[in-house]
């Protein structure tokens, strides 16, 4: 579908194509266009972190929206190796398009790790240079995804590492989908530790609504839990206090420190003695000491309605 206006000494074409909008304005000073799914012209949600909100005549909880689907997107920008917005929050029925803007294919798929909230719609595509490709997300979870091409999935640790030749080494091209919504089954409290080396025993952990997990530090060195900080809501939606867990170093067998989340969302945390934060893609930065570099030590705690 195409529109035409004319605004003072410019012409600005919008063109609603695939789903996206997209806006050419050509006047005397030269031409200009813009690209956006066609949720965001209206009140699809924050472009910028990942954010999409409900489609009209949603839902937020569990359950599936009863408008029609919904659209967002993934860019991989030109030479640079990475997804962005590296967390992308939507909802059930989102049909989410990762548009390739770089000179090379990238080959998407999900981690091998599985479980009732982790990955329970596998993801597998190559995006050719320049082309897109889309899925449509229908099961609540989290979707951990990462290209095989340019980044490596460690058995050992049970984690995405950075390959050596990318551009912002140590930082991998991984990315992570939330689709929103309630899923069953969740505990109330979870275990996660800190053992013995640079790095959480698990990436990602879930619970109910007011739970609360359990952190329990057997390395010698302490360790933090720390939000990483400018994310957008719903992600790291309320206010959880940096904690520090002592190492066996300080105490015996090492300290366990819970910490409750009343509020559903998806935290996504780091340790700050041995990580560092890009702010350009709000992401944890393994720093070269750490035993298990160039992965970073992060996680995450989904926190179900």
């Amino acid at each position: 579908m195409l529109y035409l206006l004319r605004l003072f000494d410019a012409t600005v074409f919008k063109i609603l194509l695939f789903g996206f909008l997209i806006t050419v304005t050509i006047g005397n000073g030269g031409a200009s266009a813009t690209v956006v799914p066609a949720s965001a012209s209206g009140s699809g949600g924050d472009t910028t972190t990942g954010v999409q909100n409900p489609p009209s005549g949603g839902t937020t909880g569990g359950g599936n929206p009863t408008s029609p689907t919904s659209v967002a997107m993934v860019t991989i920008p030109a030479s640079q190796d990475v997804f962005s917005p590296f967390i992308l929050a939507v909802q059930p029925q989102t049909t989410v398009t990762w548009l390739n803007s770089d000179t090379a294919s990238h080959v998407i798929k999900t981690t091998p790790d599985m479980s009732s909230f982790l990955n329970p719609q596998p993801i597998s595509m190559t995006v050719a240079a320049g082309q897109q490709a889309t899925m449509t997300f229908t099961q609540p979870g989290v979707y951990d995804y990462y290209d095989s091409t340019k980044a490596i999935w460690n058995k050992k640790d049970h984690r995405v590492g950075a390959d050596k030749g990318v551009p912002f080494f140590p930082l991998s091209m991984e990315g992570v989908i939330w689709v929103q919504g309630h899923i069953d089954g969740l505990p109330s409290t979870v275990k996660n530790g800190m053992p013995g080396i640079d790095d959480f025993t698990q990436d990602f952990v879930a619970i109910t609504a007011g739970g609360s997990v359990a952190w329990h530090n057997t390395d010698a060195s302490l360790h933090v839990v720390s939000p990483v900080p400018g994310l957008s809501q719903p992600i790291n939606p309320a206010n959880v206090a940096t904690t520090t867990v002592l190492g066996t170093r300080n105490i015996p067998g090492g300290e366990t420190k819970m910490i409750t989340f009343p509020t559903p969302g998806l935290y996504y945390y780091y340790c700050p003695p041995h990580a560092s934060l890009n702010a350009t893609f709000h992401r944890a930065l393994a720093l070269p000491k750490v035993t298990e570099f160039p992965i970073p030590m992060e996680g995450f705690v989904l926190v179900s309605s």
